[in-house]
């Protein structure tokens, strides 16, 4: 089996601001667990062992459009916008792989200090020729680089939109 490179044509690459903002992008959200921002449609699945707690994977939920069994059963249910945790009010979640579906609308039309940090992090990209030292080694003469690492002062500023452990 042959893997396709990630980039099909390295001779026409072009790494345009667009590529680092949206590099800065994808790095915000593996660092927060969802996509932050904007505020969107949302669809998807979610694992249950059949309790009556859930953590929708996202936060700012504006609004629950259905939340069901595999089947399409609809699931009676109450949301705690403060904590992102959904309850079934009349029994228990169906167990198992995929077993709730749910439909959402979740996400910030306004958080300017994510985009600060986005923005940050794309100029920091776009400037650093090799990327920031995350390593190094002296008598080794070794050293590790990078340029879309997240710095410390940017994930406290993150750390309201991370998604919170699942219950």
């Amino acid at each position: 089996m042959t893997v396709p490179d990630m980039i099909a044509d390295p001779a026409g690459f072009d790494e345009t601001a667009a590529f680092y903002v949206q590099a800065a992008q994808a790095a915000i959200r593996r660092e927060c667990g969802w996509h932050v921002m904007p505020n969107a449609l949302l669809e998807g699945v979610l694992n249950s062992r059949g309790g009556t707690v859930l953590r929708l994977p996202a936060r700012n939920v504006t609004s629950v459009e259905s939340l069901t069994d595999r089947q399409g059963h609809p699931i009676p249910y109450a949301y705690d916008p403060d904590t992102g945790l959904i309850e079934c009010t009349q029994g228990a979640f169906p167990a198992g792989v995929g077993a709730v579906r749910y439909r959402i609308h979740a996400g910030y039309d306004d958080a300017p200090d994510v985009q600060q940090v986005l923005a940050s992090m794309a100029k920091r990209m776009a400037l650093a020729p090799v990327g920031l030292v995350k390593s190094q080694s002296v008598n080794g003469s070794s050293a590790s680089y990078d340029a879309a690492a997240i710095m410390a002062d940017e994930k406290a500023r993150l750390k309201p939109y991370k998604l919170g452990g699942m219950p």
